[in-house]
């Protein structure tokens, strides 16, 4: 993210005598959501210049994936599980993307320009991207894309809330004017995942046409999809691979066997102790990110207990987050303190390092009428570590006389129509710019408000902040909208932990990101194979 944003908001990008290698120069980053990974992330260093040789073509790149069920989508749209967001990525592509500092640069667009006083934007797209049906991308498709997400609610609803579709309007066939009801001095920001482009008139996602890297070729739900090489992908020479598959393995051990098998040649998620277990083999190689995506547990705020901030305080207090960080995530990664964003550009390090205290649970429950609570846990094995959790922390809570029941639901269901309804439950987050998160988790119309979060005071606070020019005001403003999370919030964000993949001998990939799994979960155009 830029230390200037006033800077930014007056600037103009441009990219369009770029190559892939110098767009995409300094890594990965998912731009927000449950698991926000998917459009638009890059690579810190191309692959050419981390493996050894040439980028060479051909071949088949099999993805073993934790995630994936029967309501696995391929509407870029409306995606929830890690395996949608891996479709998404190979088949759509958005206007822009941030980078592993959260510098947003552009991808389909060629500039995103605003007004002085950031009421209105002028977008111009990159010459000569293509549908994989032939068709040239143009402005009409970016204004269905934000009309689509207004009119049906889609997970990029949030970036279309400021936009006056009164005055959207094109200027010419690569030009688009997006005017706002509200100065956003980052609008930009909002044009990077979940805001995939689609093709105008597009309605029909069985068959997903889009500007990505690869073309859709078949798929079942929750288990298998098939893509294959787009030949006339707007960055010459990519993809290298001639075809992509996604195979869904929930079982974590199954993963690396089916790797150690030759069954695929990638997979996510790597256990904890399977990543101690061959980091230093000659089997396959484990590639570890940075710490930097959380698994937190959500307090749904609407909802009893969890409607009484007393009982969120409390089970806040109940978190020995050293010992989950060893327990859960065997010591890969480090604690959290309830917030998103740790050590990004407006983030808040004067907050105080919260720390268990049974004893001021225990007295916070008891004036809450809450005395040996009981809750369910709504968890899961979608993420490592996020069972092990779950188990841990309903260990420590008996401490405080509260009783924890874990309700382990099946990896497939998981994100499915309950998703958003638990009342208390746990979740996945890559690495986020503070404002990114709040975007897709915490603010008016955010499309994974998992804690049920509506709060006229913070609402106010991050609307002002986004709106503001000064860098300065802007950080007063994001930290007293912290402060006020971390007081009342319904996020326990114990820890911060790296993600980890298994990666074949022959196979090349950017390198790991803690903007999510798989150098991101989006940069498929990138992968190759020896």
């Amino acid at each position: 993210m830029d230390t200037n944003r006033a800077a930014r908001a007056s600037a103009r990008f441009r990219i369009a005598d770029l190559s892939r290698r110098q767009v995409l120069q300094g890594g990965a980053i998912l731009g927000a959501g449950a698991a926000l990974a998917a459009c638009g992330a890059s690579p810190s260093k191309s692959p050419a210049s981390v493996a050894s040789g040439k980028p060479k073509r051909g071949g088949r790149l099999t993805v073993g994936v934790a995630s994936g069920g029967p309501t696995d989508t391929l509407d870029p749209g409306k995606c929830v599980s890690g395996m949608d967001f891996y479709r998404s990525g190979a088949l759509f592509d958005c206007l822009a993307y941030f980078d592993p500092q959260f510098n947003l640069k552009p991808q389909l667009a060629e500039s995103m320009e605003p007004n002085s006083n950031a009421t209105k934007w002028t977008i111009r797209l990159r010459q000569g991207v293509t549908w994989h049906d032939g068709k040239p991308l143009t402005a009409d498709d970016v204004i269905y894309t934000l009309n689509r997400n207004k009119t049906i609610q889609l997970i990029g609803t949030f970036a279309t809330s400021v936009i006056d579709f009164t005055g959207l309007k094109k200027l010419d066939s690569r030009t688009l004017e997006i005017p706002l009801v509200t100065p956003q001095a980052d609008f930009d920001q909002d044009m990077t995942y979940p805001l995939a482009i689609v093709q105008d008139g597009a309605t029909d996602f069985t068959h997903p046409i889009g500007t990505g890297a690869f073309e859709f070729v078949s798929w079942t739900p929750g288990q298998t999809s098939l893509f294959k090489r787009y030949p006339d992908y707007y960055l010459s020479g990519q993809p290298y691979v001639d075809s992509l598959v996604f195979t869904s393995i929930s079982d974590a051990t199954a993963r690396v066997n089916a790797l150690l098998d030759g069954q695929v040649n990638a997979i996510d998620q790597i256990s904890f102790a399977a990543a101690r277990q061959y980091k230093n083999s000659t089997s396959f190689k484990v590639e570890q990110s940075p710490p930097g995506s959380f698994i937190p547990f959500t307090m749904a705020c609407d909802t009893p207990p969890f409607n009484d901030v007393r009982v969120r305080q409390a089970m806040r207090l109940i978190a020995d987050r050293p010992s989950l960080v060893e327990t859960a995530v065997l010591g890969f990664g480090g604690v959290g303190n309830d917030l998103s964003g740790k050590g990004e550009v407006d983030y808040d390090t004067s907050l105080t390092q919260r720390v268990q205290d049974i004893d001021q649970a225990k007295s916070l429950l008891r004036a809450a009428g809450h005395e040996n609570l009981s809750v369910v846990l709504n968890t899961s094995q979608l993420q490592v570590g996020m069972l092990e959790a779950g188990t841990a922390f309903a260990q420590q809570a008996t401490a405080a006389g509260v009783k924890v029941t874990i309700n382990n639901i099946p990896v497939a269901n998981f994100y499915g129509p309950e998703y958003l309804k638990y009342p208390f439950g746990m979740t996945d987050w890559t690495a986020s710019p503070v404002t990114a998160f709040m975007a897709g988790a915490l603010a008016p119309g955010a499309p994974f408000n998992e804690t049920h979060w509506h709060n006229t005071q913070f609402n106010s606070l991050y609307t002002q902040a986004r709106a503001t020019l000064s860098p300065s005001l802007r950080k007063e403003l994001l930290f007293e909208a912290q402060k006020l999370l971390w007081d009342e919030g319904g996020y326990i964000i114990w820890g911060l932990v790296p993600y980890i993949d298994g990666i074949a001998n022959a196979v090349h990939m950017p390198p790991a990101t803690a903007a999510g799994d798989l150098g991101g979960g989006n940069l498929w155009s990138e992968f190759w194979i020896d």
